[in-house]
């Protein structure tokens, strides 16, 4: 069952720099994100999953159809641009 969601993020921009709490939306599948709304963009998952180096959160790589790309904590709770 899909679930979408409007949820305040930790945003880290691709320097590694926080960018602080924004707003994002969220569709859930499966336990993790399918689909992200964030800073005017539409996201899809790439089928790339990881763990982020520092915070060992799981992670999965999103992109839009453009290539623009980011990764974000299965629970939504961290996005890390890319």
């Amino acid at each position: 069952m899909n679930t979408k969601q409007s949820i305040e993020t930790i945003v880290t921009d691709t320097n590694g720099r926080l960018r602080g709490v924004m707003g994002i939306q969220v569709e859930f599948h499966k336990g993790g994100p399918c689909e992200v709304i964030h800073a005017g963009q539409t996201y899809h998952a790439t089928g790339k999953e990881g763990a982020h180096m520092t915070t060992g959160r799981l992670t999965r790589e999103m992109a839009t159809d453009d290539d623009a790309r980011l990764w974000i904590a299965l629970d939504g709770s961290h996005v890390w641009e890319d």
